[in-house]
């Protein structure tokens, strides 16, 4: 099974929130670490968490190293070797629950995502260049040789972050395939202010897809109108719901669910990778499952 395999039978499939699914089974991930925790602590959870969502239908698993970063390790009060062992075992854990039924993809979260703060939801236009290209070269490298099947960029609230990695990604891995998905807001703008359309033009021509994940379902029909489908859409979003850096929580005010409707029109206006980000669990993938192959 190979990226352009599946996208010769339609949309494909991508699994929901992961640390939905890992809360819907009695996991606290209120720490710094989040869901990368668990791969160290309780990885058959981290398998179950991921097969449930194989079995809802979804094509592409999107590892646990989303939070799993050198800098938040050590600021976690544990080692750069035990990141090394965390990210290959998110790669290994992924492909375990995938069974042979589906891909696997390298999730590498933003620079924000170790601060814990919710700044991936806000930008953070001071981080340099040199900081941010530091902070994702060896995490980049560890999951390339970890022989995922693909890469995905999350949750990027900054142009510049995103010019960096796909930087290093052409220097270590030209043939791997990847896509950059986004945080967003209204306006067609990206949470750290600048316009869709320019993180478009960062992927195009390099990354399989570019699009947004954990952003409102509100705000989706306005960026994908905004941009330009020549590159294909990657479409995750969240449940609606607000996130409080505090408690590390989302309010309840979201919808776990979209519509078969809904979900067609995004298909419609370019969006080829259709999944869930935070509040979608294995029934929402399900119900995305079933419009796709409709």
């Amino acid at each position: 099974m190979t990226i352009d395999a599946l996208l010769r039978t339609g949309p494909v499939v991508l699994d929901g929130g992961f640390s939905t699914a890992l809360e819907a089974r009695g996991h606290d991930l209120s720490g710094r670490l989040w869901s990368a925790r668990l791969l160290r602590q309780a990885p058959s959870e981290v398998v179950a968490a991921h097969r449930s969502f194989v079995d809802a239908g979804a094509e592409i698993l999107i590892s646990a190293s989303y939070q799993a970063s050198y800098a938040g390790y050590v600021d976690a009060g544990l080692t750069e070797q035990d990141c090394d062992a965390d990210l290959d075992a998110s790669i290994e854990l992924a492909r375990q629950a995938a069974d042979g039924r589906a891909l696997v993809a390298a999730s590498v979260g933003p620079y924000g995502a170790h601060l814990a703060d919710g700044s991936e939801y806000t930008g953070y236009p001071d981080v340099s260049r040199a900081t941010l290209r530091e902070f994702h070269s060896r995490r980049l490298e560890r999951l390339v040789s970890a022989n995922p099947d693909l890469v995905a960029v999350e949750t990027i609230p900054e142009v510049t972050e995103a010019e960096v990695v796909v930087e290093l990604l052409t220097e270590l891995a030209p043939a791997l395939p990847y896509w950059v998905s986004f945080s967003a807001t209204e306006g067609a703008r990206l949470t750290g202010g600048a316009p869709f359309t320019e993180a478009i033009d960062v992927v195009r021509g390099a990354g399989i897809a570019v699009g947004v994940n954990c952003t409102a379902p509100r705000h989706i029909d306005e960026l994908l109108e905004a941009g330009d489908p020549s590159v294909p859409y990657v479409i995750y979003p969240n449940a609606g719901a607000t996130y409080d850096p505090d408690s590390k929580t989302w309010t309840e005010d979201g919808s776990a669910h979209f519509s078969s409707t809904t979900v067609q029109h995004w298909h419609d206006l370019g969006a080829r990778f259709i999944g869930g980000c935070c509040g979608i669990d294995a029934d929402g993938i399900r119900e995305i499952a079933g419009a796709v192959r409709a």
